[in-house]
C-alpha cells in the first residue's frame, strides 16, 4: 500500500461516523429526496413546466418527475433513465401516486446513445443530479438538443467533479478535496477497504433484494474512466459542448457552502478566486436555451 493510500485509508476511518438514516432506509430517503427536489426547485420558475411537455432526464425512481406532476401541473412528464430497475420503481411509485386528472406520466428506459423519443418533442428538459454522471456529455448535449421544441429549455443542477464532494464517494471517503488530495487510486484503494470494515454501515444502495450486503464492487476499479460513474467534466468544457451543440447559455449560477454566513462568504470569496476558484463551487445551477430560429 502506497504513503497516500495510507493517509487517505487511515483519515476516512477517523473521520466516519454513523450513517444518516436516510442512507441506510430507503423509505426515509424518498422523503428526504422529495423535501430535497422542492428546496432544489426553488431555483427555477414554474413558468418553464406549467402546462408543458417536460423530459425529466435521468430520472432514476422518479422523485422529480412526481413531484412537478403533482406540485407544477405540467401537461406531460416523461422520465427517462438507463437504468431499468430505477424506471420499474417509479412505474410502482406514480401507480401509488397518480397524478392529477389532464397530467400524462410515462417513465421509459433510455439507452448511453440518446432518448427514443422523436425530433422536437418537449418544451423543457430537467436534469437534477445526473450532469455529473453523463459519460459522453457532447453527444448527450446534442440529444437533449434534439429532442427540445426552438425556444426550449435545460434547467440543469449540477455537482461538478471539481468541487469538495464531486467524487461523490463521501460515504466511504468523507474527505473533502479528496480527490486532490490523495488522487484516484488512493480513494478506490480507501473505498475497498472501508467498505469491508465491520464498523461500516452499508447504505440502502450496498444491499440486494434480499437486504444483504452485495459483494465489495471497489475491488474493480481504481479510477474513474474504469468506474464510469463519473465524468470529470469542468465548467469550461460544458460550457464549450453546449455552445457547439447549438445551445445558449442563458444562465449560469455557481454555489459555494452552505451553513454559517461566515463559512458562505468564505467560499464565494474562495469561490471568485482565478485558477482555483472551480474547486469551492458545490454546485451549479444552469439554464440553457434552443433558439427560436
Amino acid at each position: 500500500m502506497d504513503l497516500r493510500t495510507r493517509a487517505c485509508f487511515a483519515l476516512s476511518r477517523r473521520l466516519m461516523r454513523p450513517p444518516a438514516k436516510r442512507t441506510i432506509d430507503y423509505g426515509t430517503y424518498r422523503d428526504w429526496r422529495n423535501a430535497s427536489l422542492s428546496r432544489s426547485w426553488s431555483a427555477f420558475s414554474d413558468a418553464h413546466v406549467t402546462d408543458r411537455d417536460i423530459l425529466d432526464f435521468g430520472c432514476g425512481d422518479g422523485p422529480l418527475s412526481l413531484y412537478l406532476a403533482h406540485e407544477k401541473h405540467p401537461k406531460s412528464i416523461t422520465g427517462v433513465d438507463l437504468k431499468p430497475e430505477g424506471i420499474a420503481r417509479a412505474k410502482a411509485a406514480l401507480a401509488d401516486h397518480p397524478p392529477p386528472t389532464g397530467v400524462n406520466v410515462e417513465f421509459i428506459v433510455g439507452t448511453e446513445e440518446g432518448v427514443p423519443v422523436q425530433d422536437r418533442s418537449f418544451d423543457t428538459l430537467v436534469a437534477f443530479d445526473c450532469m455529473e454522471h453523463v459519460m459522453a456529455p457532447a453527444s448527450i448535449l446534442r440529444e437533449w438538443f434534439r429532442v427540445l421544441r426552438p425556444g426550449g429549455r435545460c434547467l440543469i443542477e449540477w455537482f461538478p467533479y471539481k468541487g469538495p464532494w464531486g467524487p461523490h464517494m463521501e460515504a466511504l471517503v468523507p474527505i473533502p478535496w479528496a480527490h486532490v488530495l490523495f488522487g484516484e487510486r488512493a480513494m478506490f484503494r480507501t473505498a475497498e477497504m472501508i467498505y469491508d470494515l465491520p464498523e461500516f454501515v452499508p447504505r440502502h444502495w450496498d444491499l440486494d433484494e434480499n437486504g444483504e450486503k452485495r459483494p465489495n464492487k471497489w475491488r474493480a476499479w481504481s479510477s474513474f474512466d474504469e468506474q464510469g460513474y463519473i465524468n470529470k467534466l469542468d465548467v469550461a468544457k460544458f460550457q464549450t459542448l453546449a455552445r457547439d451543440a447549438g445551445f445558449c447559455i442563458d444562465r449560469l449560477e455557481r454555489h459555494s457552502f452552505g451553513g454559517s454566513a461566515l463559512r458562505r462568504l468564505a467560499g464565494k470569496t474562495l469561490m471568485g478566486m482565478p485558477l482555483i476558484g472551480e474547486y469551492f463551487a458545490s454546485y451549479l445551477i444552469i439554464e440553457l436555451q434552443r433558439p427560436e430560429a
